[in-house]
């Protein structure tokens, strides 16, 4: 199967343990959608700054696709957090016999465990069949039965956090908390504390959660993963099927993966370190003590192959949502193809032909408004040449909102140029399902 962005479309399902206040662990199997009209035979993605990403609940179940993969479980106005270095301190690390307890030792006060409650959909709560059974049977929408209460079953989940300012802000994945009434943090030590959401980025799967009243806590150390190499050796910590804080030992298997499966908009780090559901949100450190990516999803039919998202990418978010609450970002509204040979002939082009092209044009977006159609070949923007969906990608998310940006593009056989203005990618695109595009 060629490897492309997928639809962004994708719905989550929530999937319930036979005993009601227990969760099941979540098995995510995506499945690629062909999107691309009569003419393209690859699957289009829609284009948006940052493309493409999983934000599946804590408990949720998508569909099913190639690989089987596990998800691990307006904000006021404030200067932005100052991330700590401590790295000094793990130098005499090099020489102990107890590298891996010592680290483990000086990163636990910094692991939470995250404990969630969100309420299940009372219409199926009441029957076991779904309001879409009410519909295709008995036409409408199913009213509840005089007399008989809605019953409003509390579905629970776990998740990991790790601590990134010592009033009590906390890193997680958006997936653990993502629908939550009730979030309930528990440190090291013992104490628990009501935490609210402040900031969430479904595009990259993380949130920034806050506890109430907290103060004095010990922040994680922010590393560098630009300088991880294949081979590294890494400590994950978290709350494995609420077993809280877990250390387990591996390395770092491979650096930027693309899992179009979980988010194809995020570079991975592969790691073989053990790590499953309720790791989610929790941190991955070097031996320095240093966190360098966010433990998000494993791969549900392999064994020690789990994916982190890099430290520098969530970095560069973090403050943002802290004092937006959420990630502005520019689109421009197309979904797009790679131009194989074989779709090239399908478009009456000779196969050598390159460019990238056109599959969709949403309706009322930058695009459609600049005159974009169906079956447009996108080979240069800016005056530079482009091959792939993914160059793009890359592009138009390095543009600020309204930015300037002329395409070269090939329509019916003849060069055309098509300008547009980048706008703000809108919220209803910013939250799709599995593997999106931009």
């Amino acid at each position: 199967m060629d490897k492309h962005t997928m639809d962004p479309h994708t719905s989550t399902g929530l999937e319930q343990s036979p005993n009601a206040e227990e969760p099941m662990l979540p098995t995510v199997k995506a499945k690629s959608k062909l999107s691309a009209p009569v003419l393209l035979s690859a699957s289009a993605f829609l284009v948006a700054s940052t493309a493409l990403v999983l934000t599946l609940g804590s408990l949720g179940v998508p569909s099913q696709q190639t690989h089987s993969v596990q998800l691990l479980g307006s904000a006021p106005e404030r200067s932005p957090i100052q991330l700590v270095n401590r790295s000094a301190e793990h130098s005499l690390f090099s020489s102990s016999s107890s590298i891996i307890a010592d680290v483990a030792q000086d990163i636990a006060p910094s692991v939470v465990n995250i404990d969630i409650k969100k309420t299940a959909n009372p219409a199926a709560a009441v029957t076991p069949f779904g309001p879409e059974f009410f519909e295709r049977f008995f036409g409408g929408n199913m009213v509840p039965f005089q007399g008989v209460p809605q019953r409003m079953p509390v579905l629970r989940g776990n998740g990991s956090g790790v601590i990134i300012s010592p009033d009590g802000y906390v890193l997680t994945n958006n997936h653990v908390v993502q629908g939550a009434n009730e979030i309930i943090i528990t440190l090291n030590d013992g104490r628990k504390f009501n935490a609210k959401v402040v900031g969430r980025d479904p595009m990259t799967d993380i949130a920034v959660l806050k506890m109430d009243g907290a103060s004095g806590l010990r922040p994680a150390v922010m590393g560098n993963s630009s300088i991880l190499r294949p081979g590294d050796w890494v400590i994950a910590v978290g709350s494995p099927l609420g077993f809280d804080h877990t250390v387990t030992l591996g390395i770092v298997s491979a650096l930027s993966r693309q899992v179009p499966d979980i988010n194809a908009n995020v570079d991975f780090i592969q790691t073989d370190a053990a790590i499953n559901p309720g790791n989610s949100g929790g941190p991955l450190v070097n031996l320095k003590g240093e966190i360098i990516g966010i433990n998000t999803a494993i791969a549900g039919t392999g064994q020690n192959i789990g994916f982190a998202i890099p430290i520098d990418s969530v970095k560069k978010i973090t403050n943002e949502l802290i004092t937006q609450g959420k990630i502005t970002r520019p689109w421009i509204g197309i979904s797009m193809a790679e131009l194989k040979p074989d779709l090239a002939k399908s478009l009456g082009l000779p196969e050598t032909t390159n460019g990238v092209v056109v599959a969709q044009v949403m309706p009322d977006s930058p695009s459609f408004r600049a005159g974009f159609q169906q079956g447009d070949v996108i080979q240069r923007m800016n005056g530079k040449a482009v091959r792939s969906p993914k160059e793009i990608q890359d592009f138009i998310r390095s543009q600020p909102v309204n930015a300037t940006i002329n395409f070269q593009i090939l329509r019916n056989g003849q060069l055309d140029a098509v300008s547009l203005r980048t706008e703000i990618l809108p919220d209803t695109i910013a939250n799709p399902g599995p593997a999106r595009g931009e």
